[in-house]
């Protein structure tokens, strides 16, 4: 209301002055107690920097463990995923059992690297992004990823998450980006370099399906709403190398498309349409020459929770269809807020391996909800309550030739999705880890035999903005009936009640960016681990972080 008297009065005294209304100063919003000369003073550039052509992205992660799940490794040294009890041997073959604990401290370093150089006239900008993970006191002196915290160190250790160059034909990264090479992955509209992770796992499907990095084409644009296409290279094999001696690569590749609208300001529809095609015949790989990956690998469903599909050497495609919404998820508009999605999942596989003994194919048709409310009860974003659900269809057989469930990247990559909006610490994986990513549900497919699940949470900033403390309670269950357990020739039927969940999380904000965390929970199996031998008791941890951001 203020603007139109301001521009009055400075017509007046041009007027008065002499001076023509078009030649004088622009008009100067000054508040109480602000003088014209101290708002110029203010409000003045000519002291900031030059925008730097490099940039760098810090983050620097620890975290101390207590917990009586007792992971082993297998293959892949110093990782354990997969979820518990998936049995021994298998995966990180997660026990829980007796009265034995476990302790270890792990570490994970990120920089993210930008480059845009000024003879590029804001046409392109070069990232890449690294990793480094190891566990305390763990090898040394050789070549391995997740390893080098024992004496010396001296190991190599760098995993490659990024490499690739953002194009902006427009000189506008909002009207269009397209993004060449490696770049993270994910089931959102939004591009991953310039939209915070905050964003990304309260929209699309908050990594439930994707969550992972690639190599391939991405096309971004905020013209005429929110949009992305995709092409997505995900595996390549030598099918036909052996017996034909053909040495031409088949694919494992995945095109997307996601667009989204704001029906009004914090307030988003969106749908997406996905396609995947593999004609490797089981060659490629999702942990190279150790897991292979697709619905027919025998390897790879104990490290991720997918369904253990009893077929070989398999070919097809799988197709997604899905619609998601989010609602003032930054508060900007009132107290409320909700994010959701339905995705429908259909495709079909063959087996190429002839007289393999399993299924000649395997048919796909699942779908998978998800509904967030969030309540802001306070002064600050750290008073919240929250409710969420994640509702996937099953499979009371998953070893038969059709299946109805959902279906999800965890098949493709180790791991290819990395649901963890779930805010809980065991039924689900702690989000905050980094060699170690085990719990009772890893993949939203439940195994195969689908997932009905609610969490609550309540927080309260103690202290606003530094100290705050978060308490949740969760279920789960199966959507079907597990198979019963074969005991020494007795069939033990199993129930389908995975656990309930309580947890406590303490947060201290040392510094922007800067935070030390106490968190600690407790699951209390349910019947569908019923005869289950390495699950004899409830799973409990506490872990200590400490996370610091730095750009």
């Amino acid at each position: 209301m203020r603007t139109p008297m301001v521009f009055a009065l400075a017509f007046v005294c041009a007027a008065l002055t002499g001076t023509p209304a078009a030649l004088a100063d622009p008009p100067v919003p000054l508040g109480a107690g602000l003088t014209e000369r101290d708002w110029r003073a203010e409000a003045s550039r000519d002291a900031e920097p030059d925008a730097q052509e490099f940039k760098l992205i810090n983050y620097f992660f620890t975290r101390v463990s207590v917990t009586n799940q007792l992971a082993d490794p297998s293959g892949l040294r110093g990782v354990s995923l997969g979820p518990i009890g998936i049995g021994e041997n298998a995966g990180s073959s997660t026990s829980v059992g007796g009265d034995t604990t476990t302790a270890y401290i792990e570490q994970r370093w990120i920089p993210v690297l930008s480059y845009s150089p000024w003879f590029a006239d804001g046409m392109a900008t070069f990232r890449a992004q690294f990793e480094i993970d190891y566990q305390w006191g763990q090898a040394a002196n050789q070549i391995q990823n997740n390893q080098g915290g024992g004496l010396n160190a001296d190991q190599v250790n760098i995993q490659t998450k990024a490499v690739h160059v953002s194009l902006h034909p427009l000189r506008d990264p909002a009207k269009l980006t397209l993004v060449i090479g490696t770049q993270p992955i994910y089931d959102n509209v939004y591009d991953p370099n310039t939209t915070s992770l905050f964003d990304i796992v309260k929209t699309g499907y908050k990594l439930a399906f994707i969550g992972s990095d690639a190599t391939g084409l991405s096309v971004f644009s905020r013209m005429g709403g929110n949009w992305k296409a995709s092409f997505i290279p995900i595996g390549t094999g030598q099918p036909d190398k052996a017996e034909k001696g053909d040495p031409s690569p088949a694919y494992v590749y995945m095109l997307t498309g996601d667009y989204d609208y704001e029906l009004a300001p914090g307030t988003h529809i969106g749908a997406s349409l996905w396609h995947l095609r593999d004609d490797t015949e089981g060659t490629a790989f999702a942990f190279e020459g150790l897991v292979k990956s697709g619905p027919g690998s025998t390897g790879l469903f104990p490290y991720t929770g997918t369904p253990n599909f009893q077929i070989e050497e398999a070919s097809g495609s799988v197709t997604w269809a899905g619609v998601n919404f989010n609602h003032n998820i930054h508060f900007n508009t009132g107290p409320w807020a909700a994010s959701g999605f339905f995705m429908f999942n259909s495709g079909s596989y063959k087996n190429n391996k002839e007289n393999s003994g399993l299924n000649d194919k395997l048919d796909i048709s699942g779908y998978s909800a998800n509904f967030e409310l969030m309540y802001n009860h306070g002064k600050t974003q750290g008073d919240m309550l929250t409710f969420e659900t994640m509702i996937t269809s099953g499979d009371d057989d998953v070893s038969d030739d059709k299946y109805t469930g959902a279906f999800t990247l965890n098949n493709y990559g180790l791991p290819g999705a990395v649901w963890f909006n779930h805010k809980t610490l065991i039924l689900f994986p702690f989000t905050s880890t980094v060699s170690n990513y085990t719990g009772a549900v890893t993949d939203i497919s439940n195994r195969g035999f689908g997932l009905q699940s609610a969490i609550l949470t309540g927080s309260k900033d103690l202290i606003p903005d530094k100290l705050n403390l978060k308490l949740g309670a969760a279920f789960a269950q199966s959507a079907a009936d597990p198979p019963p357990v074969d005991t020494e020739g007795v069939l033990i039927a199993r129930g389908r009640t995975i656990g309930v969940e309580v947890n406590a999380e303490l947060r201290y904000h040392i510094r922007y960016l800067m935070t030390v965390g106490l968190h600690g929970g407790i699951l209390k199996v349910g019947d569908f681990y019923d005869a289950n031998p390495q699950v004899t008791t409830n799973p409990w941890a506490v872990f200590s972080t400490f996370t610091w951001y730095g750009f």
